[in-house]
C-alpha cells in the first residue's frame, strides 16, 4: 500500500484512487478476513504460511479465504450496484 509510482500524467491520482479503493475493502472484511485476503492476494502468501502464522491448524484458512472472497465479491457488487450471481 505505500508503494511509489513513476506512472505518466495522473498516475498518482489513480494510485490513491486504488489505494482508497482497497482500503475500504478491507475495512469492510474487518481485520480478520482483511488479512487473510491481504496476505494471499496481495502479498501472494502461500496457505501454509498464513496458518502458522495466524496460529490456526491446516486446512483452516482456506476456509477463512473462501469467506473473504465470498465478502469481497459482496463488497464491489454493491459498489458497483450490481446483484450477485450464484
Amino acid at each position: 500500500l505505500t508503494g511509489g509510482c513513476e506512472g505518466g500524467q495522473g498516475g498518482g491520482q489513480v494510485l490513491s484512487g486504488a489505494r482508497g479503493r482497497l482500503a475500504a475493502a478491507l475495512v469492510d472484511l474487518g481485520p480478520g478476513l482483511g488479512d487473510v485476503a491481504l496476505r494471499c492476494c496481495c502479498y501472494l502468501e502461500g496457505m501454509e504460511v498464513l496458518e502458522r502464522r495466524m496460529g490456526w491448524s491446516a486446512r483452516s484458512g482456506k476456509i477463512v479465504l473462501r469467506i473473504a472472497l465470498q465478502r469481497l465479491r459482496r463488497h464491489y457488487d454493491a459498489m458497483s450496484g450490481g446483484d450477485m450471481i450464484g
